[in-house]
């Protein structure tokens, strides 16, 4: 910084050149350049760990911005690279899909068709053992109508003693004899 011994004597020779004038102005403005000075002078320590602290802050401000701005690049790639996978799978998904889709329609006719035969197999199954369950029945009822006729055929000979069915008994017989 200049000598301010020097600052002095130019000042004062510039003002009896009349090179300054001193007026009002003049003379706040040369107030407040030696506050500044004298201010300057004092506080700068003062100023200067302020400016270092408020540095230092925003230094630190900014490393952890930075920080926080990689860290949420990192995730925001990692998210895209997951999305893209995803993507990937949903479009495989769906390529898959079409396919099984495909598939069931080709296969659906003949999948009805098989349904459709499973279900009048059953019923002709179900008829057919109707059928020999009827035929049974028949039958059974058949002896038990024949049984009865022999027994009361029996009666009617051993105890009744009707001729007619003696003589028709002895017919008969004779129509085994010759068939044998």
């Amino acid at each position: 910084m200049l000598n301010t011994s020097i600052i002095i004597i130019i000042s004062l020779i510039l003002i009896s050149k009349n090179v300054i004038l001193l007026n009002e102005e003049t003379l706040i403005l040369l107030c407040f350049v030696v506050f500044c000075l004298i201010s300057f002078n004092k506080l700068k320590d003062s100023l200067n760990k302020d400016f270092l602290n408020q540095t230092n802050k925003i230094e630190n401000d900014f490393k952890e911005s930075f920080d926080l701005i990689l860290t949420s690049l990192n995730t925001s790639l990692q998210w895209q690279s997951i999305f893209i996978n995803t993507t990937t799978n949903f479009n495989l998904l769906k390529s898959y899909l079409k396919k099984l889709n495909t598939k069931i329609t080709e296969r659906l006719p003949l999948i009805h068709s098989q349904s459709v035969q499973k279900v009048y197999l059953k019923r002709l199954s179900f008829t057919q053992i109707l059928g020999q369950q009827t035929g049974k029945i028949i039958i059974l009822l058949l002896m038990k109508k024949i049984e009865k006729i022999a027994i009361l055929k029996h009666f009617y000979v051993t105890t009744m003693n009707f001729t007619s069915f003696k003589c028709n008994h002895k017919i008969m017989l004779r129509e085994y004899i010759e068939i044998i």
